[in-house]
């Protein structure tokens, strides 16, 4: 037989490298999507308040 060393030694290395660069490859990613992501939202928002009041308006005007 093969002397294989001490597997759960490289068993355990391995995956806490690769999860540890993929953090930091996600983590990079997020930041440099952050400005869009804060533009994309805040222009959600405004369509969405001004479509609520083109609605309120259309309402009052029914309603009088």
């Amino acid at each position: 037989m093969q002397d294989r060393g001490n597997l759960n030694e490289t068993d355990t290395a391995e995956p806490k490298v690769v999860e540890t660069t993929r953090r930091r490859r996600i983590a990079r990613w997020i930041k440099r999507r952050r400005h869009v992501a804060a533009t994309s939202l805040l222009r959600g928002v405004a369509y969405g308040i001004g479509a609520g009041g083109i609605g309120l308006v259309v309402w009052w005007i029914e309603n009088r």
